[in-house]
């Protein structure tokens, strides 16, 4: 007979011979979770000497007051046990290893939910995934597949990690409408961990992964927080995060905070990557005309004095970075344009020559390379140095105070940063032990506080920082972020290894952190986009969706050249980025979207996406439309350079806000002429290429 667990909305079944997870069931919706038995361990134990280890010698459950403790002995002298106990209409799993021998236990994956099967039925069945900052995957019984060197980034989904891991602790498996099951964990101590969600054989399974923060031979391992197993009776993303947000606003580093007004309220759209060591001033004035609102721009990494460039050099040493090579006219544009802009900085990322004295080499991060398959395997290659040495907390300050002392600019971007890596640090003499986590993340965190403090003293009030992607420890550190997932198949890098799925409909990238976080969260750039007519139609997709969702649209020249302007030409021999030398004008069509974009984001609407909380979107009824797209703005070595197709999309899209009780629709028609669609079964009549304001 088997024990279980039961809420006053879940029932939990286990095996009495070997505590594995047989049954899930949502009372309330009278839909289970498991659709097969088990076939492999409850647990996995990763042990530095011996590898994986998921046998154990003898197993034991006793009741307790609300729940049962679990407890199996393995043969390498380490006691693990569980506490399954009912919270509310909640199941919560706890773990803990006791160790009496002299293994080291470097992480545990528990609990695991192994033969998970449909729900609602095919069609209906969605995956949320906190990916990218926010991923639906439709039908995943049929989408996925098994995945072993998770190059999906699914078997193994890091967490904190913006690049190709998960940006909150929670996932969420649901029939549309009919209900389904919440899986998340609740720990504000910043703990390394891994959530996966992949298939095994004909079914689906469910994990989480805890790695040790300080491990050591013979020490014990307690994870400081509890795994979470709810139940889901709307079946949407939406009910899925209003659950994780209950918990998530109460953290502290989900605070509250001041953010930057001007980046907030006046910016109409982004630039990003344009040259900064030669002059693009013609560029500056053309992008701010077609915008008709202060633009804000994030000029590209080449202002070092040396190196700081997308061939692999990066400045090894103060030296490298002063005196600085900004283009005067560029600068003196932007000021005379009223517009704002940062300088683009590899933030975390030392060079070294041995002929030069600074221990650059000794202040590098440590990571453990057997754990590439973990997040992507740039994380363990990139020279990333540690917050956690003197030599690099005091460098990262002085740097960026002089910047700014030198050259107001009005914010910093750091790119390949915090949320791009693991936080993990093997080193045994930095000012931390060897480990993962709380400690790791506690020295970055005070890295940017104390370089904050700098800037702010340099220029007389703060300096907004922004970063490469997010994830929500580092929330409060910074005022933006950088995201390429919203931009389709346009773009590179995080939502990449998901491009198929989304041009074929089969996943798609939803405002999962957006909606979580609402105006505490940074503001998101995004759009990767280019102003070609040659770029495609798909521009217009890409567009509305970044305003609708509360972003800042950006223009994108990393790694393709700015459109030409008559005879004036972007001189691939003077950028950052050897690209290939191509010839296309700026699209009028999509300058005129650009300055529609920046109105909307600055006109009425800007109190709820500025500083408003985002709702579920209304129902929207328009009809499909196929849509052209042409990615070269994507480095030459990568599969997805040059690549041509198209998409199809709805014609119309629509996003809700909320802001001091009033709401909004924010509708935008991707066609170039007037169409009436329904929106929650109301007539709208959108003008073409239009985003309206429709008041609630």
């Amino acid at each position: 007979m088997s024990h279980s667990v039961m809420s006053s909305s879940l029932r939990l079944e286990l095996d009495p011979d070997s505590g594995r997870v047989t049954a899930v069931r949502n009372l309330a919706r009278d839909l289970d979770l498991l659709s097969s038995r088990p076939a492999h361990s409850p647990f996995r134990l990763e042990l530095n000497e011996v590898g994986t280890v998921e046998d154990f010698v003898d197993f034991a459950c006793e009741p307790l007051a609300d729940g049962l403790r679990l407890t199996w002995q393995t043969s390498h002298g380490i006691t693990l046990s569980s506490d399954i106990v009912v919270r509310g209409e909640d199941i919560v799993f706890g773990v803990s290893a006791a160790n009496r021998g002299t293994a080291t236990i470097d992480r545990i994956e528990y609990p695991i939910l192994d033969g998970i099967g449909r729900l609602a039925g095919a069609g209906r069945d969605e995956l949320a995934h906190t990916h990218a900052a926010g991923m639906l995957f439709h039908d995943p019984l049929d989408l996925l597949a098994p995945d072993p060197d998770n190059q999906r980034r699914l078997r193994f989904s890091v967490y904190p990690e913006g690049f190709s891991g998960s940006t909150m602790q929670f996932l969420a498996y649901y029939g549309r409408g009919r209900g389904g099951f919440f899986f998340g964990t609740e720990d504000a101590a910043k703990s390394l961990k891994a959530f996966s969600f992949d298939k095994q054989g004909d079914a689906l399974r469910a994990s989480a992964l805890h790695k040790a923060s300080r491990p050591q031979a013979g020490a014990d391992f307690t994870p400081g927080y509890p795994v979470v197993l709810a139940p889901l009776t709307d079946g949407s993303w939406h009910e899925a995060a209003d659950r994780y947000r209950a918990w998530a606003l109460k953290q502290p580093w989900a605070q509250a905070a001041p953010r930057s007004a001007w980046l907030r309220e006046q910016a109409g759209i982004c630039s990003f990557g344009i040259n900064a060591r030669y002059n693009r001033a013609a560029w500056l004035d053309e992008i701010h005309r077609m915008a008709g609102t202060p633009v804000f721009h994030i000029l590209g990494p080449n202002w070092a004095n040396w190196g700081h460039d997308y061939h692999n050099h990066i400045p090894r040493r103060h030296d490298d970075w002063f005196p600085t090579t900004f283009d005067t006219d560029n600068l003196a544009t932007i000021r005379r344009n009223g517009d704002y802009w940062a300088p683009f900085e590899f933030d975390l990322l030392g060079g070294y020559a041995p002929e030069f004295a600074e221990p650059v080499l000794e202040s590098r991060m440590v990571h453990d390379q057997s754990e590439r398959t973990l997040s992507d395997p740039n994380a363990v290659r990139f020279p990333f140095m540690c917050a956690g040495t003197e030599y690099w907390h005091d460098f990262h300050v002085e740097r960026d105070a002089r910047l700014v002392a030198d050259h107001d600019p009005d914010a910093l971007y750091y790119d390949i940063s915090v949320s791009n890596l693991m936080l993990q640090c093997l080193a045994p003499d930095h000012r931390h032990a060897p480990g993962a986590g709380t400690e790791i993340a506690e020295l970055f965190t005070a890295m940017y506080r104390d370089t904050g403090a700098a800037m702010a003293d340099a220029k007389g009030g703060p300096v907004p920082a922004g970063t490469e992607v997010i994830s929500e420890l580092f929330m409060d550190t910074f005022d933006y972020y950088q995201a390429r997932a919203e931009a389709g198949p346009y773009a590179p890098f995080e939502a990449a290894v998901f491009r198929d799925w989304i041009i074929d409909g089969r996943a798609e990238t939803i405002p999962l952190f957006t909606y979580v976080f609402g105006e505490r969260a940074p503001l998101r750039m995004d759009g990767w986009a280019k102003l070609s007519a040659e770029a495609g139609d798909l521009f217009y997709w890409t567009a509305a969706r970044v305003v609708l969702n509360g972003g800042l649209f950006e223009l994108n020249y990393e790694f393709s050249a700015l459109e030409d302007l008559g005879d004036r030409t972007d001189d691939p021999a003077e950028h950052y980025y050897r690209f290939d030398d191509r010839h296309y004008a700026i699209d009028p069509r999509k300058a005129a979207f650009v300055g529609e974009v920046a109105r909307a984001r600055t006109g009425p609407a800007n109190r709820f996406l500025a500083h408003g909380r985002m709702l579920p979107a209304p129902k929207l009824d328009a009809p499909p439309v196929t849509l052209p797209y042409y990615s070269y703005n994507i480095g030459k070595g990568d599969p997805l350079y040059d690549s041509k197709g198209e998409m199809t999309v709805p014609s119309a899209l629509a996003t809700a806000w909320q802001h001091d009780g009033q709401s909004i629709w924010l509708i935008a028609n991707l066609l170039a002429h007037e169409q009436e669609v329904r929106v929650d079964d109301r007539p709208v009549v959108v003008p073409g290429r239009r985003i309206s304001v429709i008041e609630q």
